[in-house]
């Protein structure tokens, strides 16, 4: 199905364009649709197309040799994937599947690089979206080693509410485990802990956030 250039505009990377260039670049696109659940990259097979997603939300995670996983991003319209094995000429470095109906851009490796190397603009938007990556990565890594879980699901509960996206989203305590680097069972008595202290309550399947000024604070370890 042809792509319509209009929306390549939803990503960072193109919308500094002409509309002449994004157009030729467009015709390099191809739509691509994924049921809820369906596998659409996998970690370590050679990656051949750089993803960005127009509809739905997709999961970017990792597994562990034992089978713990490791998610490392949600991604929504304007969300964009594979980027660095694009560009490293590497292996896919994590799994992506979807979580919901997707619709997916993607375009072509080697395409890919012709734009980057072609257009300044996308160049440096690709840069800049790189060095952002970079910098949440390193926030997620301090997290994880620096924070305790109790801290580390306050975290998650805290940026969870002040997603429009995921707010609403009923999250399983399997979910929340492979958010934050932990097991299911110590999800669930954590939320416990902060259900009994007054911190949240359950509403309905969801996770309330009750007293907002503790939870900020034991977010902070403190």
């Amino acid at each position: 199905m042809a792509v319509n250039d209009q929306t390549l505009t939803r990503f960072p990377l193109f919308a500094a364009l002409g509309d002449d260039a994004r157009r030729e670049i467009a015709s390099h696109f191809q739509e691509r649709t994924f049921s809820p659940a369906q596998a659409i990259a996998l970690e370590g097979e050679q990656c051949r197309v750089a993803c960005f997603v127009v509809r739905g939300i997709v999961r970017v995670y990792r597994l562990s040799h034992e089978g713990r996983e490791q998610v490392l991003a949600h991604l929504g319209p304007g969300g964009m994937f594979n980027l660095v094995p694009v560009l490293d000429g590497g292996s896919g470095m994590a799994s992506v599947d979807a979580l919901t109906e997707v619709t997916l851009y993607s375009i072509p490796c080697d395409r890919f690089r012709q734009v980057v190397r072609g257009h300044r603009a996308v160049a440096l938007a690709v840069t800049e979206y790189l060095s952002a990556e970079v910098r949440r990565l390193s926030d997620m890594v301090e997290g994880l080693a620096l924070y305790t879980v109790h801290a580390r699901l306050a975290r998650f509960l805290l940026s969870q509410s002040d997603d429009p996206q995921q707010s609403s989203h009923r999250w399983t305590q399997a979910e929340i485990a492979a958010h934050i680097g932990t097991v299911r069972e110590m999800v669930g008595r954590t939320l416990r802990d902060l259900d009994a202290a007054g911190l949240i309550r359950r509403q309905r399947g969801r996770i309330v956030i009750a007293n907002r000024e503790e939870l900020e604070r034991q977010a902070r370890g403190e």
